[in-house]
């Protein structure tokens, strides 16, 4: 089957006013798409910490850098298309600069967007090193918990080393057998007593 080239429809800018619009539009919706990902990254992190997941070391300091790049780039990249869209160039139309105007406006809103997202890494940031302070702080406890309840046994059987007065070969094996039970009474009642204070 034939086709004339009459039959063609060329799609396309129809002048260089509007193919600097188009590339001007392209452009913004590659950088608009970019910053909804790492929007959607933010989003699912905050969803983890919430969870008291901490994301892998660097991840966050790499999409904070993504951000802070972008950012970079695009707003001299928005002052140049309102300047465009204010003074113009030789052949643009109304139509031109309105939609001029658009794709400036839509990239003032994704360097909002990137503003906001770099508040929240820095929020999230500190959101990570008071969750990893407190899983320290509840380990630290914990180990001064054991260390107190077996305080007094490791006091007893240092001392009772010492001074070989509970050896199964002085006192025989029902002496030593009391002391083991005197040790375990002791414990108990160690942490009984951290329990009633509510430190355990």
């Amino acid at each position: 089957m034939m086709w004339s080239a009459t039959s063609r429809k060329v799609q396309g800018p129809a002048d260089c006013g509007g193919w600097l619009v188009d590339v001007c539009d392209a452009l913004t919706d590659h950088a608009s798409e970019f910053i909804e990902q790492l929007h959607d990254k933010i989003i699912d992190l905050e969803d983890n910490l919430l969870d008291q997941q901490i994301p892998p070391r660097g991840f966050l300091a790499l999409l904070r850098k993504q951000l802070i790049v972008m950012r970079r780039y695009m707003a001299p990249q928005r002052d140049v298309y309102a300047a465009w869209r204010a003074k113009g160039c030789p052949g643009w139309t109304d139509d031109h600069r309105r939609r001029m105007q658009d794709i400036a406006d839509r990239l003032g809103r994704g360097l909002d967007e990137i503003d906001a997202c770099i508040a929240r890494t820095g929020i999230m940031a500190d959101e990570i090193a008071q969750v990893m302070q407190e899983s320290l702080a509840r380990r630290t406890y914990t180990m001064s918990l054991m260390a107190m309840v077996f305080l007094p046994s490791t006091f007893l059987t240092g001392l009772s080393a010492l001074t070989s007065a509970v050896s199964p070969a002085v006192v025989g094996s029902s002496g030593f057998s009391l002391f083991c039970i005197l040790l375990v009474v002791l414990i108990g009642g160690v942490t009984l007593w951290l329990h009633r204070s509510k430190w355990l």
